[in-house]
């Protein structure tokens, strides 16, 4: 019998449909706020770590500000996956410094991002240091002062908390699960500070008003947050007189669609846009881990990033659920589809998380690595993926149901059939 994906590429093939691309990338009044930005935002968390020479970050954020991009987002956590905090924000100040002082770059046209995370790691503070806390107004403000300092930049245009301080689950799964009698919680890989009582919200908006109050901050958003963080934040700042946070920075991609669940509507019913980052699954989606079966997708970086040097090769412990085997049997679905429609798998990746519409008037972080990454994700920005396209992607969200997240237990998860993950080496042959 025929499967409804195979209609869908039949009626595909039949109106021989194309993608338009347009000349110029596009920007959006970022939510409530006043900022026009480009609907790809700069992820720089590799530069630093896999990016070990800050001539490669500065090369890519040439490339980036040539072509328009007028967005950047950091951490003061950044680089991940080693060499963790402060780096990332102080190669972005050299380059920044370098190009206000040359005049290519004028700030006020430039909007940065940057998060403060409870976790302490690279606010730099001389007794606080990698020390878990709440949100609290003495190390929101350090930390917020330090990086303004690092980035050399005045002020921050987007000033967002990098994830909850309370007991609740994050990264991989949805699921809630509260720390027991003992202080331990399933499936939170770092460290928690509170359980999420009203006093807890209120001293993270009142440290949050401090930083308006000293002009340090423009506008101020949340990341990898519920709906039920989000609802209480936001319910807190009404009542305190805070402005409401304008963005919602979480795990979004073909292979992860949760935030469209309930934690799309709190954000939906307080203003709040769209900020993902995972566009592209930590690179799975990029197609570069089929070598074998579509080798033209790592060829590409062949010189320069070679697939041995890649995130999921060189560090297979670091956001494994990129490429798990359900997701890299998703992947290579997504790998065909686009090729079918004459588009790279990255430029499907991309453009599909801009059209959504949970990222309406929002923009949608591109991590890189190369200049020539670069390239094909901003240019991923000028497709208008039709209709018809689109529902074929439904087809495999159907198929393959968030593979990136497990839902009860890690072990059975990573145990379901699917293909060999990303970090395998080297790709399989296809069975025919």
């Amino acid at each position: 019998s025929r499967s409804r994906a195979d209609a869908v590429t039949d009626r595909h093939s039949a109106s021989m449909a194309t993608v338009k691309r347009n000349t110029e990338l596009k920007k959006v009044k970022f939510g409530t706020t006043d900022m026009m930005v480009t609907q790809v935002c700069a992820g720089t968390m590799t530069w630093g770590s896999f990016n070990a020479d800050e001539s490669q970050a500065h090369a890519q954020l040439d490339k980036l500000w040539q072509l328009g991009v007028n967005f950047i987002d950091t951490a003061e956590l950044y680089p991940v996956a080693w060499n963790y905090g402060a780096l990332t924000e102080k190669w972005i100040g050299n380059w920044l410094t370098k190009r206000i002082a040359d005049g290519t770059v004028e700030r006020s046209k430039l909007y940065i991002a940057t998060k403060v995370n409870p976790g302490g790691v690279g606010n730099e503070h001389p007794t606080r240091a990698k020390k878990v806390h709440g949100y609290d107004e003495e190390i929101v403000e350090w930390s917020c002062r330090k990086s303004i300092e690092r980035m050399n930049c005045g002020y921050i245009d987007l000033y967002q908390i990098h994830w909850p301080s309370r007991d609740t689950p994050l990264m991989s799964t949805p699921t809630f699960r509260p720390a027991d009698e003992n202080g331990k919680i399933k499936n939170r890989p770092m460290g928690w500070h509170d359980r999420g009582a009203q006093e807890d919200f209120d001293r993270t908006i009142k440290s949050i008003m401090k930083l308006f109050e000293l002009g340090l901050i423009r506008h101020w958003g949340v990341s990898n947050e519920n709906a039920f963080g989000i609802t209480m934040l936001c319910q807190t700042a009404i009542r305190l007189g805070c402005p409401l946070p304008v963005s919602c920075q979480n795990d979004f991609s073909i292979l992860n669609q949760t935030y469209e669940e309930d934690t799309w509507e709190a954000a939906y019913r307080f203003g709040i846009v769209g900020l993902p980052y995972g566009a592209l699954s930590g690179g799975t989606l990029t197609g570069k881990y089929f070598d074998k079966s579509h080798p033209q997708y790592i060829a590409k970086d062949e010189a320069e990033r070679p697939l041995d040097k890649c995130r999921h090769r060189v560090s297979s412990d670091f956001q494994p659920r990129y490429g798990c085997s359900q997701a890299m049997a998703a992947t290579r679905e997504c790998v065909e589809l686009a090729e079918r429609w004459g588009i790279t798998p990255t430029e499907l990746a991309i453009a599909w998380s801009i059209a959504r519409p949970c990222n309406a008037n929002g923009s949608v972080i591109i991590g890189t690595t190369t200049v020539r990454q670069v390239e094909e994700c901003v240019g991923a920005a000028l497709l208008e993926l039709p209709d018809e396209l689109m529902k074929e992607v439904d087809v495999i969200h159907e198929k393959y149901r968030n593979p990136c997240m497990y839902y009860t237990e890690k072990e059975i998860w990573k145990s379901l059939p699917g293909l060999p993950p990303a970090a395998s080496e080297p790709e399989p042959e296809r069975e025919q």
